[in-house]
């Protein structure tokens, strides 16, 4: 009989961590948001459709190569070949074009459409926010915020970012201080929409010395819809300075920055919309592979463990996929 393993989150570390244990162990995903996706998420404003968290990925090493083939070959995964260029406030400083760099790959027709894909036909809770875990003998239960306990697991994964990892795992948990240890910086992301064209002399943006890290013409992705959508991100910085401010300020000031650095006013955008992510990058760059206590049946994985990258969220994920089947095998 398989062993029974709940996952907390359903972004690409926890698909990725249900798809490679299917036919080892019996998974259950919880996730608080209304779908899967985690940081590759999607925010729709009619007709508008924004990658508001990971603009795109790498591949980098073969098993992620390898991982992610299928959904290439189906037309899930493209390359964007975006016209990039770096600011150094309101100044180009280079250009390039990613055509000719390594391949730069966007979910299709959003980013989410990856792990939607690798979700297919397991068994997730969305809206479901674990708050607690409680040892019963030889299984853990878990509680959500609803107050419905989830019993009868023999291990739980977390895939949530460090600081909500470390409060959900038990002080006991062997690898707890490195977990609380880490910290993680906040980003805000701000989605413009235009109902006109609204040329500019590049697709993705890498900013220096201002409050904004990152513009990225997202209707230039392939598959997409063709009217024009940018996604702005503040700097950490910015975000960890405002995180308690009026959303309202915090938007006008970062449109009044992305016009002063694109020449071009963006006050006048048909779509506004802000989201803060809390935990949006290690404030150090780490490497640790995965997280496991064979005795307590606990383990955390994700971004956060291998510098913040979606590869990193599968490498994770993958690490930490070895070493439970190994454990498994000893029962």
């Amino acid at each position: 009989m398989n062993k029974k393993i709940a996952i907390l989150g359903a972004g690409i570390a926890g698909v990725s961590t249900a798809r490679l244990l299917s036919g080892v162990a019996d998974t259950v995903l919880f996730d608080k948001a209304r779908g899967v996706g985690g940081r590759m998420s999607v925010r729709r404003t009619e007709p508008y459709c924004y990658d508001h968290g990971a603009q795109y990925f790498t591949a980098r090493t073969v098993d992620f190569q390898n991982f992610i083939r299928p959904a290439i070959d189906s037309g899930l995964i493209k390359r964007w070949d975006a016209r990039h260029v770096s600011f150094d406030r309101d100044s180009i400083v280079s250009r390039r074009n990613w055509l000719d760099d390594e391949p730069r790959y966007v979910g299709v027709p959003g980013m989410n459409s990856l792990v939607k894909h690798l979700s297919e036909g397991l068994t997730i809770h969305t809206k479901t926010k674990i708050t607690s875990l409680k040892r019963q003998k030889e299984f853990w239960e878990l509680l959500d915020e609803q107050g419905n306990i989830h019993r009868g697991y023999d291990w739980v994964i977390t895939t949530v970012p460090s600081p909500q990892a470390a409060e959900l795992l038990t002080p006991f948990f062997k690898h707890y201080e490195d977990i609380r240890s880490i910290q993680m910086r906040p980003c805000f992301s701000l989605m413009l929409g235009f109902s006109e064209k609204f040329p500019l002399e590049f697709d993705a943006a890498h900013v220096a010395n201002t409050d904004v890290s990152w513009i990225g013409v997202n209707s230039s992705k392939p598959g997409r819809s063709n009217l024009p959508a940018l996604v702005v991100h503040s700097t950490e910085r910015y975000a960890e300075e405002h995180l308690e401010s009026d959303r309202d300020l915090i938007m006008k000031a970062l449109c009044a920055e992305t016009s002063r650095i694109i020449g071009r006013d963006v006050s006048g955008a048909d779509s506004k919309v802000l989201h803060a992510w809390h935990f949006a990058n290690n404030h150090r760059h780490v490497s640790s592979p995965c997280f496991i206590d064979q005795g307590l049946k606990l383990a955390a994985c994700g971004d956060w463990c291998q510098g913040g990258r979606v590869e990193g969220a599968f490498s994770s994920a993958a690490n930490l996929v070895v070493k439970l089947k190994e454990s498994l095998k000893e029962i």
